[in-house]
């Protein structure tokens, strides 16, 4: 039992009993930080070592983290093709409820929506080409026109694309009426005034009673475009300084140099038909013409010049 008490053991155990009982006492007149803070700094390094080991154990490979890598990559790729489409999806939508109203005064017409891919840049009357051809069945002669008005016509197709010249060039030829005064005339492009995004009225009669911010509209005579499309507004009234006729310049309501979406009217009632309502006491047989007044010569004129 002596050798027990004097053994170095021994001693070593009632040094470590009596720093525990000193620890207790100290805790218990302290809040436990004291305590705490020396437990900690016994054990804290020791956490450290443990979870090194656990963390280099558990590292992920090389491999591992390229697959992963691979597979946010893909993630993304296809998230940024379901954003596309649903742009694409949106822009569509859009466009197709712009033109709801013109569906719904008129649900005889067929419309396609279509876009413009390219311009012609030797053009000077800002023709350009759409996104649909023959396999959309569109046809050259198939009016073009945005909600705003109309735009122009398909003179060139092929299976994918048209091409469209628009009423700022001298080659449209369209029947138009004033809204408010009835009086006549021919809408055709003019060089002075295509880059102003303008075109002229003409064929008007002497006795004409137009006024600036009348709406000019199509007349449907004959056959290539429908009754009642907007063709622009009057901005001005003028005289031609080299044979003195009266002309009328007119505004598209639509930026026809830059316009990007637009319908195709593929095919509406009396295309290709002349219409007798336009026209009071015109008969057209096959190959006479009578008439009755002044401008319905012009007009019928106009359509054995195959144009309007």
């Amino acid at each position: 039992m002596k050798d027990l008490i004097t053994s170095k053991s021994f001693k070593k155990l009632i040094c470590l009993v009596s720093v525990l009982i000193v620890l207790i006492i100290i805790g218990g007149f302290t809040d436990g930080n004291v305590l705490s803070s020396i437990v900690n700094g016994i054990t804290l390094p020791m956490a450290e070592v443990s979870a090194a080991a656990t963390n280099e154990v558990t590292k992920p490979s090389y491999d591992e983290l390229y697959k992963e890598n691979e597979k946010l990559k893909e993630e993304i790729s296809e998230l940024r093709t379901q954003l596309a489409d649903y742009h694409n999806v949106k822009h569509e939508n859009e466009r197709l409820w712009r033109y709801y109203d013109l569906k719904d005064q008129n649900p005889q017409y067929g419309i396609l929506p279509a876009t413009v891919v390219r311009r012609d840049p030797n053009d000077d009357f800002y023709s350009f080409t759409l996104d649909k051809g023959i396999t959309s069945d569109v046809a050259v002669g198939d009016p073009v026109v945005t909600e705003n008005g109309i735009i122009g016509w398909v003179y060139d197709v092929d299976f994918y694309t048209a091409k469209v010249k628009t009423i700022l060039s001298p080659d449209a030829r369209v029947g138009v009426i004033d809204t408010a005064t009835r009086d006549s005339g021919v809408v055709s492009g003019n060089v002075l005034y295509a880059d102003k995004n303008l075109t002229t009225m003409t064929r008007i009669s002497a006795l004409n009673k137009l006024k600036e911010g009348d709406i000019v509209t199509t007349t449907g005579i004959s056959g290539i475009y429908p009754a009642g499309l907007i063709v622009g507004e009057v901005k001005e009234i003028a005289f031609d300084e080299y044979d003195t006729s009266i002309y009328a310049v007119i505004s598209p309501f639509e930026d026809i140099r830059t316009v990007i979406d637009v319908v195709v009217i593929t095919s509406f009632e009396g295309q290709g038909e002349i219409s007798r309502d336009s026209i009071d006491d015109i008969t057209l047989p096959s190959d006479t013409v009578a008439v009755t007044e002044p401008e319905t010569q012009e007009a019928t004129e106009l359509y054995e010049e195959g144009d309007w």
